[in-house]
């Protein structure tokens, strides 16, 4: 809204900003007790808004008044002081709302409602040219809506470097196969995959001993056990890149395997993560999901398989055999039966740990800056030996 100030501003008003509100046809609107009509979006302070008048009174508003709702429609919650004024044909104010400071939660559901703005029969006396014309008044109280700081660059500059060629000091070869026929030897084609030492050595640090090198120039190496397109997810991420649930969701299995080897902990649990939400678990497949899961450390589909197992138990019996199981896993039959039990007086500190969750041990381990990647005994030994 364009205002001309003439003379100076009462302190009140300085940096507030107002935008104007016609609602047409005021008179016809419904008078039906909560039963509103709503305004288009606007933008203020990064926000969307929207303004709705209840012409009946909304809730516990007095017979006779007219309900004002101001929401937040963004997806980020904000502090603001806000405000309303109803002026008449020549400008004059005769209805104002007085300020309040508010944090309003993300989108309209934590609107905030004036319930007894005014008198309806006070307004239709205010109608310019039959449109009640309200003005809201807005003032950030937010520093952090009010002074833009880009966030730290380093990921997106990391993230350019993914794949570049001209600062590369290491090249894989990926999927280069030679297959015997004959007297000769036919090489499969590879995939080239320029990286730098640098950048691999804490995201990768199996891919970085592979290429370390005193060497100067350019260190190639070969990889022959992982597809190209899954070794360039397992590079993309290591770069700071996000995989997409897609590529997560349908190459599941080959990232966990490629990141067990080379050492991506934090994208072999993503990917851990991803098929634990999409397998749907039955007695023809929990063996070899448990299997699976012990030989690549997958703590958390372990326990998914052992929640499965000890819901579906008397099912299970006599149709599934655990003949190939290794011995251990019977800690983690028994911690799954365990996490369904009220405590018992008898129990010490350290059981707090075997009740819980794979998600909580790895959450507070990532918080005391220690390894993620464990099978759950793995990881309530650590716990225990940094309490």
């Amino acid at each position: 809204m364009n205002i001309l100030d003439v003379g100076t501003p009462s302190k009140d008003f300085k940096d507030w900003t107002s935008t104007v509100v016609r609602f047409h046809g005021f008179a016809n609107l419904t008078t039906i007790r909560n039963e509103g009509v709503e305004s288009p979006g606007f933008s203020c302070f990064g926000h969307q808004w929207r303004l709705r008048v209840y012409p009946g009174g909304k809730g516990d508003s007095e017979e006779g008044y007219v309900a004002v709702q101001l929401g937040n429609c963004s997806d980020t919650s904000i502090k603001i002081s806000y405000g309303y004024s109803v002026r008449d044909a020549n400008g004059k104010e005769v209805v104002h709302e007085e300020p309040d400071t508010v944090k309003f939660g993300a989108f309209a559901g934590n609107a905030w409602c004036a319930f007894e703005f005014a008198k309806r029969s006070k307004l239709m006396t205010l109608l310019v040219d039959g449109s009640l014309v309200i003005e809201v008044r807005m003032k950030s109280t937010d520093k952090s809506a009010m002074l833009f700081i880009p966030s730290n660059p380093i990921n997106k500059n990391v993230l350019k470097l993914f794949m570049n060629e001209e600062t590369a000091d290491v090249v894989f070869e990926v999927g280069g196969e030679q297959h015997a026929k004959g007297r000769r030897k036919k090489a499969k084609s590879s995939t080239s995959f320029h990286a730098h030492r640098n950048i691999l050595q804490n995201c990768a640090p199996t891919l970085y001993e592979m290429c370390k090198s005193n060497e100067e120039g350019i260190t190639t190496v070969s990889i022959t056990d992982v597809k190209p397109e899954t070794f360039k997810h397992m590079i993309y991420y290591a770069y700071g890149g996000k995989l997409s649930d897609e590529d997560l969701k349908d190459n599941a299995k080959d990232i966990i395997d490629a990141c067990d080897k080379y050492g991506v902990v934090h994208l072999k649990l993503e990917a851990e993560a991803t098929y634990v939400e999409s397998i749907e678990f039955s007695m023809d497949n929990i063996m070899d999901n448990l299997l699976y899961a012990d030989s690549k450390n997958l703590a958390l589909l372990k326990e998914a398989v052992m929640d499965y197992i000890v819901k579906n138990k008397t099912s299970i019996i006599g149709k599934v055999s655990f003949d190939n199981a290794p011995g251990h896993l019977i800690t983690d039959v028994l911690s799954a039966m365990a996490r369904g039990e009220q405590p018992s007086p008898e129990e010490d500190e350290s059981a707090k740990y075997v009740k819980m969750r794979v998600g909580t041990l790895r959450k507070m381990l990532d918080e005391k800056g220690l390894d993620v990647d464990g099978s759950r005994e793995a990881m309530i030994a650590l716990l225990k030996e940094h309490a």
